[in-house]
């Protein structure tokens, strides 16, 4: 059972992370957040419902209409602070359950228990990223080409301090990843590892390399969210002193 001080940090984590991963337009619903994002990634186009549930009857119809008019399903990130009685409500109404993951948190000193040197490996450093940090990223996700609109709006628009890693040997990109930071806590997202490149320990030094920035621009936590199906990347967070801080899936109204 999560005490009070476990809500309070999750609640914490749950709204950096919201910033962390910023949408193209959004409405408030009394205590929630309604967030759209060309239907690309469920995070950037789902309500974010931390808080209790709304007071107007017509609450789900309305926020079901905000969607429909963007032709995206509607969605919803419950996580263990929203309101006890959502999910079962969401699921009466046909809602299906998707996207079971983790919030996993570690220190940096944890992390920098498990350095990784690649010396030769080439580290880039960008503010924002360019057309080709975006298209590398994803053609390595094997996601389709009509995302970049939406992955350049997403990464443009965060606010707090932020980087995107490129590491590559010999011209040829093996690594990307994401850090973004806010109140000493740091997240990080979209890693992902050029094929041919993968059980080298590039992830781990992604990994490395990410915390170590965070570190020198005055983090000392680093916080993920990763479904619970993907065994690997959890086994990796695990070695590197990452524990699991809570649990959040998705319902979602598919069309039949």
């Amino acid at each position: 059972m999560k005490t009070e001080t476990d809500e309070s940090l999750i609640n914490f984590i749950e709204q950096l992370a919201a910033k962390a991963w910023p949408c193209y337009t959004q409405e408030t619903f009394e205590n929630w957040t309604m967030r759209a994002t060309f239907g690309v990634t469920k995070r950037a186009n789902s309500v974010h419902t931390l808080g209790s549930l709304p007071q107007d009857s017509m609450w789900l119809k309305k926020i079901e209409t905000f969607y429909q008019e963007k032709s995206i399903p509607p969605c919803f990130y419950i996580s263990e602070i929203s309101p006890k009685e959502l999910d079962y409500l969401l699921k009466s109404n046909g809602y299906q359950k998707v996207d079971e993951c983790y919030t996993m948190t570690a220190s940096c000193e944890d992390i920098f228990m498990h350095i990784i040197n690649k010396s030769l490996w080439k580290i880039e450093y960008l503010s924002e990223p360019d057309d080709t940090w975006i298209e590398e990223f994803i053609k390595l996700e094997g996601f389709s080409s009509n995302r970049q609109e939406a992955y350049a709006h997403i990464f443009s628009s965060i606010k707090p301090l932020k980087t995107f890693l490129r590491i590559s040997d010999q011209e040829e990109t093996i690594g990307l990843g994401t850090v973004v930071l806010e109140d000493g806590w740091a997240c990080i997202s979209n890693i992902v590892v050029n094929r041919q490149h993968r059980r080298k320990g590039t992830a781990t030094y992604l990994m490395n390399v990410l915390t170590k920035w965070a570190y020198e621009n005055g983090g000392h936590h680093m916080y993920l969210q990763v479904i619970q199906t993907n065994h690997p990347a959890i086994e990796l967070y695990k070695k590197l002193g990452f524990t699991p801080l809570s649990k959040h899936h998705y319902r979602i109204l598919l069309d039949d």
